[in-house]
């Protein structure tokens, strides 16, 4: 039983122990003032309780992060000020990355759409001594969903530690960071050269009441220094835009993904394209299921020092074939 279902359930549970109480006292026919003196204390509890209830139901509401940062030289609760707002403008930075791309499409170019800033951006709401701590809250926006059930702000989280959790190694990032797009990748190198240039220490700890459990995530300038390496001298990112004709063979609305099959010029071997599907062109889609149709694709593929490419495909838009 999770923390709201269980304030609940204490709740009803001290509205029946009044009811009893109430009962018991009428038959016995005691002075009000006696059953006023127990029920009074129950009620206060009750509204400890619901007090209690309604602060976790806006935490539900909403995905909280803590950020801690620990500057040198500088007692408990004291933060520069140019460091606050580098480390948080980072992070929000990368979150309207991280967001555009689930919600709308990986490229880097273009403005990422108003709504998305909107709909994902962090707001401070606390701040704490304890080294600095600034506790940090993303509104649930139901509206940048694709169905009621799904919540595209832990998504959008879960993608960010993801990332921060594939530390400095190369592998691991190219796995990670291949489906988040070369802007993405521009600002995650960005903010770990402004970690390392700061020389502050910070942790990330994913609090949310909803999440999996908490997730702590810890950087020191010697960590974004290798982060910053591996962004900047052994991945590359790059984007091509295609035109093809085929048939759509699969869309996923839940989870914006795609299957098309296509033939190979000048040969005839079948070839198959997985990937995301921008939100605005999933319902188009839908209607040209199982049909041959042309669709417009955006591949961004990433490479390793090594030589390993990651590819991703994104569905931009789907028309009537030229030709049949």
């Amino acid at each position: 039983m999770n923390t709201f279902d269980n304030l609940r359930k204490r709740i009803n549970e001290t509205d029946d122990v009044i009811r009893k109480i109430e009962q018991n006292y009428s038959v016995l026919k005691l002075p009000d003032f006696v059953s006023n003196l127990e029920i009074s204390s129950l009620n206060m509890r009750k509204i400890d309780l619901e007090r209690d209830l309604e602060r976790e139901s806006k935490a539900q509401q909403s995905e909280q992060l803590e950020v801690k940062l620990y500057p040198k030289n500088l007692p408990s609760g004291a933060v520069p000020v140019r460091t606050l707002v580098e480390v948080l403008g980072g992070l929000q930075d990368l979150t309207d990355s991280v967001a555009n791309t689930l919600l709308n499409q990986p490229s880097n170019r273009g403005p990422i759409p108003q709504e998305i800033l909107e709909g994902n951006s962090w707001v401070l709401t606390n701040v704490k001594a304890g080294s600095f701590i600034a506790e940090l809250n993303l509104d649930h926006d139901l509206l940048l969903s694709l169905e009621d059930t799904e919540i595209p702000q832990k998504t959008i989280i879960g993608e960010l530690f993801s990332l921060f959790n594939a530390s400095d190694e190369e592998e691991s990032l190219l796995e990670v960071i291949s489906g988040l797009g070369g802007r993405t990748l521009k600002y995650y190198m960005e903010w770990s050269k402004k970690l390392r240039e700061l020389d502050t220490p910070i942790d990330l700890n994913w609090v949310s009441s909803e999440s999996i459990s908490n997730q702590i995530i810890k950087f020191d300038p010697e960590k974004a220094e290798r982060i910053f390496k591996v962004l900047n001298e052994k991945l590359a990112s790059y984007e091509e835009e295609f035109t093809l004709t085929g048939r759509l063979t699969g869309v996923n609305v839940r989870t914006s993904t795609f299957e098309f099959e296509f033939f190979d010029k000048g040969s005839e071997r079948k070839d198959t394209i997985y990937g995301r599907i921008q939100k605005n062109t999933i319902v188009p889609a839908v209607d040209f299921l199982d049909k041959k149709c042309r669709v417009d694709l955006l591949k961004i593929t990433t490479k390793s020092s090594a030589g390993r490419e990651k590819i991703a495909w994104n569905l931009k838009d789907v028309n009537k074939p030229e030709y049949n």
